[in-house]
C-alpha cells in the first residue's frame, strides 16, 4: 500500500480512504483542494494502484494495520478527520477498533449496512465470489462504455466521474479478496464511541438508498452517530465533483465535533 501526502504545513490531519474497485485517483483532486486547508493522508489501496500495478489486495484488515501503524509511527495516532468512502468505511470501521488511535471526526460516506453472508464451506464461498464479486467486477473492473453508463446511472454521478474513478486493471484475485476477508465478519457498530460518528448518503442514484435500507433500525438501537441525506448527489457525489461543497460539510461537522471534545475536557 501507498501513502500520499498533501498539505503537510497544515496544523489538522485528514486521512482519506477511497471506495473498491476505484483508485486513489478518484479522490486525488479533491484531496489536492483540501490540502490548502488540512494535512491529507490518502490511502492507496494495495491492487487498486495504478504507482504499484503489481500488488495485490490481500484483506481489509491487512489495509487497516498497515494504515493504522503508519499514523502511529508518524503523527503518533493523532487523526483530526477521518474519511472513508463506500468500501472505504469497512477499511474506516476496522480502523476505528484500534484504541492506539485518538480520531475526532469520522465520516462514513456512502457506509453499507447490511454485512456479507455467513458462509462456512469453502466450496459456497467460491461460489458466492464468482457471481456476487463477478458481477462488480464485470461491471466496474472490465468496464466498457455502456457498463460505465449503467454506473453512472445507478450511482448518481456523471459518465465522465464514472470513467476518471474506475480502476480497470486489478487482477480478478484482488477483487475476490475485498470481498472475501469480509464473509461471515459482523460489523461493530460500538466503535461509533470511540470518535465523533457521521454518517453521509448522496441518494440522487439508487446505490445508497440500498446501502442505507437498516438505517432506521441502526438509531433504534441507539447507537451514537449523526447521520445526513444529500439528495441532490449521488454515491460519492460530494468528494468527486462538489469539492466545495465537500469542503463545507467537513469543516462544519469537525467544527462540532472540536466543540464536543472541548465540553467533555
Amino acid at each position: 500500500m501507498k501513502y500520499f501526502e498533501f498539505g503537510k504545513e497544515n496544523g489538522e490531519l485528514m486521512v482519506l480512504l477511497h471506495g473498491g474497485g476505484t483508485s486513489y485517483l478518484g479522490v486525488l483532486p479533491t484531496a489536492r483542494k483540501i490540502a490548502e486547508k488540512y494535512h491529507v493522508v490518502l490511502l492507496a489501496y494495495d491492487g487498486f494502484n495504478p504507482s504499484e500495478p503489481e500488488t495485490e489486495f490481500q484483506s481489509l484488515a491487512y489495509e487497516a494495520q498497515g494504515l493504522e501503524d503508519y499514523l502511529i509511527e508518524n503523527y503518533g495516532g493523532r487523526v483530526d478527520i477521518l474519511y472513508g468512502l463506500s468500501y472505504g468505511c469497512r477499511t474506516l470501521m476496522q480502523v476505528l477498533e484500534d484504541n492506539r488511535l485518538e480520531i475526532t471526526t469520522t465520516i462514513a460516506d456512502g457506509m453499507s449496512l447490511r454485512d456479507y453472508p455467513d458462509i462456512k464451506s469453502g466450496f459456497w464461498k467460491e461460489v458466492y465470489l464468482f457471481f456476487f464479486t463477478g458481477t462488480f467486477f464485470v461491471i466496474m473492473g472490465r468496464a466498457g462504455k455502456l457498463r460505465k453508463r449503467f454506473l453512472a446511472k445507478i450511482t448518481g454521478r456523471s459518465i465522465e466521474e464514472a470513467d476518471r474513478i474506475l480502476y480497470t486493471k486489478a487482477s480478478w484475485k484482488s477483487w475476490k479478496n475485498q470481498d472475501r476477508c469480509l464473509i461471515g465478519k459482523k460489523t461493530d457498530y460500538s466503535v461509533f464511541k470511540n470518535t465523533d460518528m457521521h454518517i453521509w448518503y448522496g441518494i440522487k442514484g439508487t446505490v445508497d438508498r440500498k446501502l442505507s435500507a437498516n438505517l432506521e433500525e441502526l438509531k433504534a438501537k441507539g447507537y451514537p452517530f449523526t447521520c445526513k441525506i444529500f439528495e441532490d448527489m449521488g454515491h460519492g457525489g460530494l468528494i468527486g465533483e462538489n469539492t466545495e461543497r465537500f469542503i463545507e460539510e467537513v469543516d462544519a461537522v469537525h467544527l462540532q465535533s472540536k466543540r464536543k471534545t472541548e465540553k467533555r475536557v
